[in-house]
């Protein structure tokens, strides 16, 4: 072998040992091909995940949550106002995911009170309002949580709106009283 093949096979083992590398440096973790589909925001402006567009106008933080039916409940609670509307299509387009993540800890929004939770039809371009409610350890509101929302709780790859949400900025209140589900006005 002379010095040119040794030079170049050393080369060679040197590519293929960077080209290597480097396929496992951008190669996705085992479990991306079932992890949701995310689109990020901020309170306030649109964010669209697939065919939802949903706007978080408010957070409040209270003791004790009211809905537009007279039912009510003590507790720790953390109540996220939304406009919400289709983007492309009405088929199947309403929130049925709505959670709050906080650390390791996940929170599904409320059904008991009447909220924007319980699959009201959403249609493109005609945003309606009501409000979330997530009830809450009292531990938990200090840090930054996470609301993700979707039009589908099932299978891989879904698309989910993801809002962070400053909660050692919410101020507790002693009563909050849900957003009627309705047209935005």
């Amino acid at each position: 072998m002379s010095r040119r093949d040794t030079v170049l096979a050393w080369a060679l083992t040197a590519a293929l040992l960077a080209g290597a590398w480097a396929l496992n440096a951008i190669t996705l973790d085992d479990d991306a091909a079932f992890s949701d589909i995310v689109t990020t925001g901020d309170v306030g402006e649109p964010v669209i995940a697939d065919n939802l567009e949903v706007v978080v106008t408010d957070v409040h933080a209270a003791r004790s949550v009211v809905d537009a039916n007279g039912w009510s409940a003590d507790g720790t609670w953390v109540v996220v106002d939304i406009d919400a509307a289709a983007v492309d299509s009405q088929d199947a387009a309403a929130i049925r995911l709505a959670e709050l993540v906080i650390g390791d800890r996940l929170f599904t929004a409320s059904e008991r009170p009447v909220s924007a939770r319980q699959a009201i039809p959403l249609v493109p371009g005609v945003s309606r309002s009501g409000s979330l409610a997530f009830e809450l350890p009292p531990d938990a509101l200090v840090g930054t949580a996470t609301l993700r929302l979707g039009t589908t709780t099932i299978g891989a790859l879904r698309p989910v709106a993801e809002i962070p949400l400053a909660l050692d900025d919410v101020a507790v209140e002693q009563q909050v009283q849900l957003d009627e589900n309705g047209w935005t006005r």
